[in-house]
């Protein structure tokens, strides 16, 4: 099951060698001047990948997982990517930079992107009620006059939450036979199949903060009546082929599964899941082509030359949207780890996160196909911030300890 966040959750402190930020942020959000392309990007920004420096092979243990794959990316340019441990025990079949990953949660983060390319076309306007674009009215029954904004979708404040005993009910061993606009139909509308007046919040939208796959859902959907198209061909058409990623998918039927790592827990191999609501949670990549929507966005929506939002719509993006509720939300994008932005995930055998600073272009990507321990996690993102500021070592080394949001 994806682990819900929970707003206020932080690991302990541990003693950590990092860099220090030593950049401006507001209690805002982010304050500063977004990296931006240059011109000469595109034929540098395909240079060779090499190996991390940061090693992996003492990792795994402590870790606790049977396979890791990671990636740095430097001034906007994915620079270096590295394997360890073994994608299939079984059959003793080891990790790849290119092995494909499920990284659940961190999904909502291109989620966010295909929402925004439509937002950047004057499709809507963040603060819409989201029923002028859907077939059906989503209404909280405990407050109806008021309306559920985009905005609030992609902060979490909708005031949907997501019922376990629906929401989890609905996993299955691949991909779902249960259409996204069905199960989101269903979930919202009054006499639907999955319908429960505890599918949300006694609380006004805008009122709460309560993390929602089932939001995000909703989101994708949304995506699917703006433009016409379903959610996961939007998101190859206007993601993954402009950003020239390969062997990416929301759907494992369009995957080589031989190339897809095994979800365990512990040592025990796992069906790979599916759910209704797969833009919540279900891309599946490499770290390499995962690489590219973060570059992306380290580059203020441009890459290779080519520009994917607007400069504008990132820096919304990771501005935080509502600090009363939640100090560190932007849309779907939050900030942790000492100010850096991005995202956590975590499904049945998987765990995964993505953050970059917004003022160097440097981010670090981790994916593992298991349930890693947040403090030794923790640890890795620290050593490869600090491999991705080199040569610059940092003056005054603080600890970076994150907060789960994944699921």
């Amino acid at each position: 099951m994806r682990t819900k966040r929970i707003a206020l959750l932080r690991a302990q402190s541990v003693s950590l060698v990092v860099v220090s930020a030593l950049l401006f942020f507001s209690r805002a959000g982010f304050a500063g001047e977004i990296a931006t392309a240059e011109p000469n990007d595109e034929p540098s920004i395909e240079a060779p990948v090499v190996a991390c420096k940061t090693d992996l092979t003492t990792r795994l243990e402590s870790l606790g997982v049977p396979g890791l794959s990671v990636g740095i990316v430097k001034n906007g340019r994915h620079v270096c990517a590295s394997a360890a441990g073994l994608a299939n025990i079984e059959q003793n079949k080891p990790v790849s930079r290119d092995t494909v990953f499920a990284w659940a949660s961190v999904s909502k983060t291109v989620t966010a992107i295909a929402a925004m390319i439509l937002y950047d076309k004057h499709k809507f306007q963040l603060d819409d009620d989201i029923n002028k674009f859907l077939p059906f009215d989503v209404r909280n029954p405990n407050c109806p006059a008021k309306s559920i904004t985009f905005r609030q979708l992609l902060t979490h404040s909708s005031s949907i939450v997501d019922n376990k005993e629906i929401y989890y009910a609905s996993y299955t061993e691949g991909d779902s036979p249960v259409a996204l606009g069905d199960f989101v139909r269903g979930y919202v509308t009054p006499g639907g199949d999955y319908y429960d007046r505890n599918n949300f919040t006694g609380r006004c939208p805008g009122q709460v903060s309560r993390y929602s796959n089932v939001a995000v859902g909703l989101l994708g959907y949304l995506v699917e009546r703006i433009s016409g198209t379903p959610f996961d061909t939007f998101a190859k058409d206007h993601i993954f082929k402009p950003l020239g990623m390969s062997d990416v998918s929301f759907r494992l039927a369009d995957l080589d599964l031989d190339k897809v790592a095994t979800p365990y827990r512990g040592r025990r191999p796992l069906g790979h899941v599916g759910f209704p609501t797969y833009p919540d949670g279900l891309l599946r990549a490499s770290v390499p082509s995962m690489a590219r929507p973060l570059s992306m966005m380290a580059k203020g929506g441009q890459y290779g030359g080519r520009r994917i939002l607007k400069t504008s719509s990132v820096q919304e993006m990771l501005r935080i949207q509502n600090p009363k509720l939640d100090k560190d939300q932007g849309l779907i994008w939050y900030r942790d780890y000492n100010n850096l932005y991005g995202h956590n995930g975590s499904d049945p055998g998987t765990a995964s996160l993505m953050f970059y600073d917004p003022r160097t272009a440097d981010g670090v990507l981790i994916v593992a196909n298991g349930h890693w321990k947040s403090s030794e996690v923790d640890r890795l993102l620290a050593d490869l911030i600090s491999e991705a500021r080199q040569p610059n070592p940092p003056d005054s080394p603080t600890s970076v300890v994150g907060r789960d949001r994944g699921g």
